[in-house]
């Protein structure tokens, strides 16, 4: 009696080889370090060209947002009398 085909001995299956290690170098003209204060000011500034009230907001919100994990000392201005 055969054996079905799918109890047949199969091929050994190939062993993959990780491929060499390619190291990207950075694009040209992009030295300049990205400034997220800077993109939430051009934001608020197209959102106030446009008249739109909600996305003056999310731009002030954002704005406010990064100010706020910037790194900074808390002075007596915020301790409680």
């Amino acid at each position: 009696m055969a054996l079905p085909v799918y109890l047949k001995q199969q091929k050994e299956a190939s062993v993959s080889v990780p491929s060499e290690t390619i190291t990207r170098k950075p694009d040209e003209g992009s030295e300049q370090s990205y400034d997220a204060l800077e993109s939430a000011g051009q934001d608020l500034i197209d959102a106030v060209k446009s008249g739109d009230a909600k996305l003056v907001a999310a731009a002030l919100r954002s704005a406010f947002q990064i100010c706020d994990l910037e790194p900074h000392e808390e002075g007596p201005h915020t301790e409680e009398t």
